[in-house]
Order: C-alpha cells, then structure tokens, then sequence
C-alpha cells in the first residue's frame, strides 16, 4: 500500500535510480534502509531532488524513509518577529509531516498483527507397493485465509514425480485442471526423494478462507508414498 512517509523497492544488485515518492523539509531528514538495517549516507546520493542513486544486494528490500526532526521545532517564533510565509510552512509542514510518519507506524503496525503465524498444510498419498497413479488424491478445505510461501514434496523412495496444485471455492468443488494454482512451476522430482520452491514463480499464492485445496498427480515412477506440504501464513483480511 501507499505510504505518506516511506517507500519500498527490491534490490537488484546493480546500480538503482529510485524516485523519493514523498516531500520532505530537508534532504538530511530522508534516510536509506536494506531490510530494516538503516544504511550510512555515504551508502547511496542523490541524483536529483526526487531521486536517489544506489547499489542494494539482490532481492533485499530497500526501504526510503523521511524523519522528520521531533525533539525541537524548525522555526523559533519570538515576540515582535516578522511572520514571513517561508517560516509559516516550515512549522505547519513539521506538524504535518510528523503526524504522517505517525500514521505511517500505525499502519505498519496493523499489518504486522494482521500476519497470525506460520502454519503447514500436509497431503498424504499412499498406494502401497505400487506406483503412485495420476489424478486427483486428495482435498482439504482451509478454514482460514493464509498465503502460501513454501511448497514441499517429500518422496518415500528416490523416484520422479510432477504434482499440480488445484484451488477452488466450495461452492465450485469438485476442482479441474482449470483451477491450477501454479502456473508453470508445478512440484517436480526427478530422480530424487524431495524438492522444495520458496520462490513459487507464477503462483497464485493467497487462498481464501472456505476454499478447497486439491493435489493432482500429473506423472509419477517408482514412487508409492509422497506427501506435499504447503508452508502458509495465515493472514487477516
């Protein structure tokens, strides 16, 4: 979402020209962070007055963040002083920009209780002493809106296999091939007994509360036993 203080960017690992979104009242009160971890100054500069030049690792959040000054006013008012427009802006501004950073927290801090946990999802499949065979194995309805952030498949014996994942709402079950969820990046074994995606390209990731999640067999050899764990955060919307 927008923020009025604060914007966030990847890095790249390469040389970033990255717009300042928000105003500020001096360029000593905007600041640079990766992940969290304010960076020094000498760090990144700025190419012009809305833009600021950078080399963040790749696939770190770059977070630009303006800081306005709390502890003492920008404009000292005294007794007969000449009220000039410049010194009426800066102190509104001040004001205004703090009670924004304020909002700003608030905000973040919403999200971060709306984020309730970790939790995994687990299907089965076990066919005994013979091959696993294709098609649909089992369904579990989640009772929970969470996103997915991890796919495991775990095989009982080295072998190949390619898993899709189907989703649909309870009111459309049962599911079809239509209901993919993974795009191109199905949970694939070759030769091996496990694989992981944390990366989970192309996939629809959020899964609404009431929907049914389904597990497709798409191809397998030698493989009598499996299981795929979906790692989730369960989340309030």
């Amino acid at each position: 979402m927008p923020y009025n203080s604060r914007v966030y960017y990847t890095g790249t690992g390469s040389e970033q020209n990255l717009s300042v979104t928000f105003p500020y009242l001096d360029i000593s009160h905007v600041h640079v962070y990766y992940a969290g971890v304010r960076q020094e100054d000498t760090d990144w500069s700025w190419l012009n007055s809305s833009t600021i030049t950078l080399t963040a690792p790749a696939g770190v959040e770059v977070e630009i963040r303006r800081s306005t000054p709390i502890d003492a006013p920008l404009v000292d008012f005294t007794n007969n002083s000449l009220l000039n427009e410049d010194d009426q802006n800066m102190a509104t501004l001040q004001s205004l920009y703090l009670i924004q950073e304020g909002a700003d927290v608030s905000v973040l801090i919403e999200e971060t209780i709306a984020v309730v946990g970790d939790t995994a999802i687990a299907f089965s499949m076990d066919n005994g002493e013979v091959t696993i065979d294709t098609g649909t194995k089992t369904h579990l309805v989640i009772p929970f809106d969470c996103d997915i952030v991890g796919a495991y498949l775990l095989a009982g014996a080295t072998g190949s296999m390619q898993v899709d994942v189907w989703v649909c709402p309870y009111a459309d079950f049962p599911p079809t091939d239509a209901d993919s969820i993974v795009a191109s990046a199905p949970l694939v074994l070759s030769d091996a007994v496990k694989y992981l995606d944390t990366t989970l390209t192309g996939w629809t990731i959020r899964i609404a509360a009431g929907s049914v999640i389904t597990i497709n067999v798409d191809s397998c050899t030698t493989i009598t036993k499996a299981s795929v764990v979906l790692k989730v955060t369960r989340v309030q919307v």
